[in-house]
């Protein structure tokens, strides 16, 4: 059984050299995770960046 993924928080992301990529935050009432609107993983950095693991892409919150 697939886990049922709802939408918490969407934010508006910037990579380095300026493009708008839109990210967000799921749950599954017990997990969260980050995602891409394709589904792609991403990972959350303490500084509160994000990284596209496959790329080494990091990107920057613009807005909530």
């Amino acid at each position: 059984m697939s886990a049922e993924w709802i939408n918490m928080q969407i934010m508006e992301c910037e990579d380095v050299v300026g493009r708008a990529v839109t990210v967000f935050r799921q749950s599954d009432g017990t997990h969260q995770r980050y995602v891409l609107g394709n589904g792609r993983k991403v990972e959350a950095n303490a500084d509160g960046t994000f990284v596209i693991p496959e790329t080494a892409t990091e990107l920057r919150v613009m807005g909530i």
